[in-house]
């Protein structure tokens, strides 16, 4: 059993929804099958129905996603409109995830901020790497759209995802599962509930304990068919993920809880296959290497390739916070009121070895280590006086990470490459304040809101990099590497020895004798928002939103030259305009919610080559502008059966995009990992009293057009149009004896067997695609307990 399964005793997987879009909670028992039960959620910082939060927001509820079986956030994207996740290239450790139109960069290094941020129990997850981890024992997910500048702060343009884990209950029970499926899958998940210590009030108060583990093995669905492969299959996982929640209530106003969570994943990459030649082709600058490729060209999804390098892609997440609450009420001037404190702490470590050329030569492959850690703090004031509502914060964080990236190129088995070690030491700090004044005049019909944030950014990276034949040919020419010069442009050793005996790497040079460079930054933003209310009947309410948001600045950590590092790039900025409404009709059978927002999108960040700089740098390029509609419901037209769908329409088009160079791709170039159109439609149904509890079947299918691979509109790069089918088939809540519960569920994902792929990226050279799965089945039985 492994640190992780020795530390927690149970766990769930988070997991892929099924057709719960919209409802936070699951199917209501059968003598309340017929209407819709409503859904609280902390979207703005406290608990309110999700009718009445004036946003597009949108809820998955916990016992449905562990019932789905998926064990990670990218089946979000199936069940919510207008968010995508993506994995990255030749990993599925860092999940990409897109929001109206926003969608991050490919180069997922944790120098680069995401325009979607993820949060567990309040605690900011700063980078995509790693975020792709189990979350245990979830209650629900909320997918927060639109920016979230006044109450997350940066890095939340696009919108927020927020993963809320279930708190201990004090009663002992829990749950357990085991699964089989396809390609040698096991999986096992187990959630605990212990008996309540002490009592509130009496004593040092009252200890509330659960702990969690889940294990998921599985086989890769793509053979590597090369003979001396370290893996047989790509995309094989070993994933394990525990959790500990503690519990303190002292008094019935003081309460604290400390969560403790942990993820290892060691596993084979994911295949990445060529799909077109380019450089490298008959005509092309690199012809006479297409014999090492001509072979290895897929145009469909390959059983296999063969790969000489294709070896891990590991990562390893822990995670503590601490999260004291005070209650008060009647204070003077206050009211009721709520002082917070989340303090938070967390590691990731990861490790991949990747090859790029889909064959078994030696062409292009790379390593790339990360160390990554993250400190946060938070205080919230939260709470009502009469017709006002108010949150008030200050918050502060600060992340450092080191990362080793040696890169092989044409090296054709020989122990030269290129290298990359850079490192950053980062600080952000922010106030915040949000109030709501709900005036008796109108009926308390009329809710208006204002609220406010200011966050300061400083950024400080160090890189030391070398390019092997140009520092070979000339380590004082530019492109030779990051490094410090002296004027002429010679690099400046430690040592003061030869220079060209400061190449680093086994085999071939030594330990590298040159100097870091360092860049740094500072950057302040204040993003305001305005939002006003009204409520047209208890269950039905239309709003109004003008938000503001913003993405860090930073410095080009990843720069092939000095000037590309050392030139900084500044923050990018967008205002959203939504109007929306949300209601519950038909004795709540249905319940329906619709947004049309337009984004004005400022000083957007892209990566392009800049001639001056001799190298592709991130420039804050132009502006923007997005526009769409969000539309999504559950409906009951008779009992036990409940049909859930969501639509939406992205539309995002660049005002002035100037090149460096001074070409104007405005009208040609395109944003990248967008669908126009994406809808998801779902379907479930129960028949109770059978064998002593009841069937569900489910069916939920997602689709999504087809949407542009990089900014440059190349069709190579282009994703067709896809969709998935999922369903699941349960013989649920059977009655066992003693207040125990069994469940045995199949299930199956793209079911149709559609042919689509997750990502791909031309190379210039070649064009690659990693491929999505095929069809999979699976068994699971679970006890209730």
């Amino acid at each position: 059993m492994t640190r992780t399964a020795t530390i927690l005793l149970a766990g769930t997987a988070l997991a892929g929804a099924w057709p719960a879009m919209a409802m936070a909670q699951d199917a209501a028992p059968p003598e309340q099958a017929t209407s819709l039960s409503d859904v609280v959620v902390t979207a703005q910082r406290r608990e309110e129905r999700l009718i009445d939060v004036p946003l597009s927001v949108s809820t998955l509820g916990g016992e449905a996603l562990q019932r789905a079986g998926v064990a990670d956030i990218s089946a979000i994207g199936g069940y919510v409109p207008n968010i995508q996740i993506n994995q990255t290239v030749g990993g599925a450790f860092g999940p990409l995830i897109s929001m109206r139109g926003l969608a991050p960069s490919a180069d997922t290094s944790l120098g680069r901020d995401q325009p979607v941020g993820m949060y567990i129990d309040g605690v900011p997850i700063a980078k995509s790497t790693g975020a792709a981890f189990d979350t245990v024992d979830l209650e629900r997910i909320e997918v927060l759209r639109g920016p979230q500048g006044t109450l997350y702060g940066k890095n939340t343009i696009g919108g927020a995802v927020n993963l809320v884990t279930r708190q201990p209950t004090g009663v002992f029970g829990g749950k357990f599962m085991l699964g089989v499926g396809s390609a040698d899958l096991f999986e096992q998940r187990l959630s605990l509930d212990l008996p309540r210590i002490g009592e509130i009030g009496q004593g040092i108060g009252a200890f509330d304990v659960k702990v969690a583990y889940s294990g998921r093995t599985r086989d890769g669905f793509f053979d590597n068919t090369h003979p001396n492969a370290r893996f047989s299959t790509f995309g094989e996982q070993n994933q394990q993920a525990g959790r500990v929640d503690v519990v303190w209530r002292p008094t019935e106003d003081i309460k604290v809880a400390y969560g403790y969570d942990d993820t290892s994943s060691r596993s084979s990459p994911a295949m990445l296959a060529i799909s077109a030649p380019g450089a490298i082709g008959p005509g092309g600058a690199y012809a006479s290497l297409y014999p090492y490729i001509q072979n290895a060209i897929y145009t469909s999804r390959p059983d296999g390739i063969a790969n000489d390098y294709a070896n891990r892609s590991d990562f390893f997440v822990k995670g503590h916070s601490l999260t004291a609450e005070y209650n008060a009420d009647a204070v003077p001037f206050f009211g009721d009121v709520t002082i917070k404190s989340i303090s938070a702490y967390r590691n990731m470590k990861s490790r991949s070895q990747t090859d790029f050329d889909g064959t078994g030569v030696d062409l292009m492959h790379f390593t790339l280590n990360n160390n990554y850690e993250q400190w946060s703090q938070e205080l919230q004031l939260i709470g009502a006086n009469g017709p006002v509502k108010y949150t008030f914060g200050l918050f502060g964080f600060k992340e450092e990470y080191g990362v080793f990236n040696p890169r092989w190129n044409f090296q054709f088995g020989g122990n030269k490459y290129d290298l990359q070690e850079r490192s950053a030491d980062n600080t952000s700090i922010a106030a915040y304040g949000q109030m709501t004044w709900t005036p008796t005049a109108f009926d308390e019909r009329l809710s208006l809101t204002l609220g406010g944030r200011i966050n300061k950014d400083e950024k400080s990276a160090t890189s030391l990099s070398q390019s092997y034949s140009a520092y070979l040919a000339n380590p004082a020419a530019p492109g030779s590497g990051v490094f410090q010069r002296d004027a002429a442009g010679n690099p400046i050793t430690r040592s003061g020895g030869p220079a060209l005996g400061a190449l680093p790497g086994p085999g071939n040079i030594g330990p590298s004798d040159l100097i870091p460079l360092t860049a740094t930054g500072s950057w302040s933003e204040f993003t305001p928002e305005f939002n006003a209310s009204w409520k047209l009947a208890e269950d039905w309410n239309v709003y109004g939103r003008v938000a503001t948001g913003f993405k860090s600045g930073g410095n080009n950590d990843v720069a092939a030259t000095n000037a590309s590092f050392m030139t900084p790039y500044e923050p990018e900025k967008l205002t959203a305009y939504e109007i929306g409404t949300k209601g519950q009709w038909f004795d709540r059978r249905l319940n329906l919610s619709a947004a049309v927002y337009y984004s004005d999108y400022r000083d957007f960040q892209v990566g392009v080559f800049v001639p001056a700089l001799i190298t592709t740098t991130i420039i804050n390029a132009g502006k923007a502008h997005m526009s769409g509609v969000e539309l999504e419901g559950t409906v009951r037209p008779v009992d036990n059966l409940r049909i859930n769908f969501g639509y939406g329409y992205t539309k995002a088009e660049y005002d002035e995009f100037i090149l460096p160079s001074g070409q104007d791709v405005t009208n040609t170039y395109v944003f990248p990992l967008i669908p126009k159109h994406n809808y998801t439609l779902g379907v479930d149904y129960r028949w109770p009293g059978v064998a002593g509890g009841e069937v569900v079947a489910s069916l939920n299918y997602s689709w999504r057009s087809e949407q542009a691979g990089g900014i440059t509109n190349d069709p190579l790069s282009y994703r067709k149009a896809y969709g998935l089918l999922d369903g699941r088939l349960s013989l649920a809540d059977i009655n066992i004896g003693d207040g125990r519960t069994a469940e045995i569920s199949l299930w199956g994902k793209n079911l149709l067997d559609e042919e689509y792929w997750v990502s791909g990226i031309n190379l210039t050279l070649f064009t690659i695609r990693q491929w999505g799965d095929p069809r999979s089945l699976g068994l699971q039985a679970s006890v209730k307990f």
